[in-house]
């Protein structure tokens, strides 16, 4: 039941280490390109998403935190269905794209995107 506990509080790390990562390196680096466009909606609309990802790792560090500390509970670990579907299917899904991504074209996706040029 430990091994329980700690697994999936691994995967609550990935999971909130992929979405503060790659949303926070993808505004730093279109942040230029996006306040290029006469009308700001997009740039502000990015922010907006990037703020939700940063609540989302938010929920996943304290998942990832509650995991660890009862991972010896009888009963479970109390971390709703939801937040544990959502990281193990999000995790695998960006994970696989990144792997598939790295075995075709030899680059880390998200990370070898440039902005277009003006």
């Amino acid at each position: 039941m430990a091994l329980k506990g700690i697994a999936w509080g691994i995967l609550f790390f990935f999971t909130a280490a992929i979405y503060s990562v790659i949303p926070t390196y993808l505004i730093v680096r279109y942040w230029v390109w996006l306040n290029s466009f006469p009308v700001y909606t997009l740039s502000l609309f990015m922010l907006f998403l990037w703020i939700v990802a940063l609540i989302i790792v938010l929920i996943y560090i304290v998942a990832m935190i509650r995991a660890f500390i009862q991972r010896n509970n009888e009963e479970g670990l109390g971390i709703p269905r939801g937040v544990k579907g959502f990281g193990l299917v999000s995790t695998v899904i960006i994970l696989s794209f990144m792997l598939i991504w790295y075995l075709l074209f030899n680059q880390i996706a998200f990370f070898s995107m440039v902005p277009p040029l003006k």
